[in-house]
């Protein structure tokens, strides 16, 4: 039977598929991903690459005392710091995780240059600013430390929060630790929680493990609490809410409580086409909405500066008469700082 371990890995907002940049790292200037812009572990999710049915990764944790694992195989719980602010986050666990050795590391290696995959790490890295030379400076035997199948995978749909006191997790350290029970996850509510009122934001902000992949920027900001202020007037503060917890940690950019509790719900993009700030906001209002068997809103809106456009217009249209999806776009009016009447 195998031995449950926890193991801690490198921060990433890209679901440990590809580097993610510095946000969130280390700002030791000692530690490894500091000095060159990336870690090994940030390709430890991606499944896509296999080798003879199997997944060979890097964990540090194991990377740091391979031969005192060798040849072991174990069940291997995971979770990330964000150094910037110090939460820790859940992501669930790889069952039958086997140590490599050197030569199969050496082999899979030698697989992913023949794959091309080597170059498309290197050219990940070099996306986000990362040292490409130290990806190659790392020894073929070293390479990949760890081997799973894909189908080993056991990971929450979203990462959760736990306590830094948590007694399941007794070190922060990059070593294997015994997992003796799990540590109390802060799991967010399941359902949608209208909550009126505006925080006005100064800068980027992150709420949940799946925003810290999208920070909202300065435009986004703006333009929610020009919307707030506008229906705020309109509706009444009370009926107004931003950021709102629509379950799953996800929050709702805008909402707009109607009589009998219906809700309106408003997804703000500042893409710059119509059509894209349509694609990115409707899977999101449509979670908000739905997920993952509810009706917490009879409207949802799109909010962009783009003009509408007779494609996009004929889009929505056919989606609600196809498909009864009540979505609809609304322009924000960038000039005169609000929203405009007329809605699509």
């Amino acid at each position: 039977m195998n031995k449950e371990k926890i193991a801690r890995i490198c921060w990433n907002t890209n679901g440990w598929l590809k580097p993610s940049g510095m946000a969130g790292k280390s700002k030791n200037k000692y530690a490894y991903e500091y000095r060159v812009g990336f870690g090994h572990e940030e390709w430890l999710l991606d499944t896509t690459k296999n080798y003879k049915g199997y997944h060979y990764a890097y964990l540090q944790p194991i990377g740091l005392h391979r031969e005192k694992y060798r040849g072991q195989t174990f069940n291997i719980s995971l979770y990330s710091i964000n150094e910037e602010t110090k939460k820790r986050w859940w992501l669930g666990g790889i069952r039958n995780v086997t140590v490599t050795t050197k030569e199969e590391s050496q082999e899979a290696f030698l697989a992913y240059k023949k794959n091309g995959w080597l170059t498309e790490m290197e050219e990940q890295i070099r996306s986000v600013g990362g040292k490409v030379q130290e990806l190659g400076k790392t020894k073929l035997e070293d390479f990949f430390v760890i081997r799973f199948r894909p189908r080993s995978l056991d990971l929450l749909d979203t990462p959760l929060e736990f306590s830094r006191r948590d007694p399941a997790v007794k070190a922060t350290y990059y070593v294997l630790l015994n997992k003796d029970k799990m540590p109390k996850l802060l799991s967010p509510k399941k359902q949608f929680s209208f909550r009126h009122g505006h925080t006005k934001k100064k800068g980027t902000t992150e709420s949940s493990y799946e925003a810290h992949s999208s920070n909202i920027d300065l435009v986004h900001n703006r333009i929610q609490t020009k919307i707030y202020q506008q229906l705020a007037k309109k509706f009444g503060k009370e009926n107004i809410g931003t950021e709102v917890d629509a379950g799953y940690g996800s929050l709702i950019d805008v909402v707009i409580k109607e009589a009998n509790d219906k809700y309106i719900f408003y997804e703000i993009k500042t893409s710059y086409s119509v059509r894209l700030s349509i694609r990115e906001a409707l899977a999101q209002l449509l979670e908000y909405a739905y997920y993952p068997n509810r009706n917490n809103a009879i409207k949802i809106v799109v909010v962009s500066p783009n003009a509408i456009t007779k494609e996009a217009q004929s889009y929505l249209e056919h989606l609600r008469n196809r498909f009864g999806i009540p979505v609809y776009y609304q322009r924000y009016d960038p000039e005169q700082e609000e929203l405009e009447d007329k809605i699509y």
